[in-house]
């Protein structure tokens, strides 16, 4: 009598399917791709002149320097964090002298490695800005209230940015794991 189950026997006794993927299948994909990091880069530009304009306003309207500095400081990562997406993460465009599939992985590796530091480049810069505009807002001389209230406060505007940035990174490093999920596929393609 055989220890293994007849089906678990049929599975590992099938043949694989060799994939496929046709040069027209790479040229769609590269295509899709780089619609897709275009109207993403386009959404996070509109977000961070709107992230600029209301920071801005509130340098001018908010009489509390602390807070101006830290708003001001905020506009400012906002700023220098939609330059570093355009260096680092900017659509591409195709080398005349490059294969598609040659093509298509190097922008797979660059958006995947953009993705993976995003840590860097997308959510530190806004961090001194975060802390000097919380901290200001919740020690400010303008503010009557007991040193506990205003530390409980700092801690949860600080948790709340804390979640908001981990789940910023923890979609970002999921994408990126989908990128070199489609790398893979795409070498085996190459072969």
């Amino acid at each position: 009598m055989s220890d293994r189950d007849p089906l678990q026997t049929l599975w590992t006794q099938q043949k694989e399917e060799e994939f496929t993927m046709s040069l027209a299948d790479v040229q769609n994909r590269a295509s899709t791709f780089q619609s897709t990091i275009r109207r993403r880069n386009l959404i996070e530009y509109l977000a961070a002149a709107l992230v600029v304009g209301i920071f801005a306003w509130m340098v001018v309207i908010i009489p509390v320097p602390v807070v101006q500095i830290g708003a001001a400081m905020i506009a400012a990562g906002a700023v220098y964090v939609a330059y570093k997406l355009h260096t680092l993460a900017g659509a591409g465009e195709p080398d005349m002298a490059q294969s598609v599939v040659t093509f298509h992985r190097a922008e797979l590796v660059r958006q995947r490695d953009a993705l993976k530091s995003v840590w860097r480049w997308y959510l530190a810069p806004f961090i001194p800005g975060v802390l000097v505009f919380v901290g200001g807002t919740q020690f400010s001389s303008d503010i009557n209230m007991p040193l506990v209230a205003r530390l409980l406060g700092l801690g949860t505007s600080l948790g709340i940015f804390a979640v908001i940035f981990g789940g910023i990174f923890w979609l970002n490093q999921r994408a990126a794991k989908k990128l070199d999920a489609e790398i893979v596929q795409l070498d085996e393609v190459e072969g």
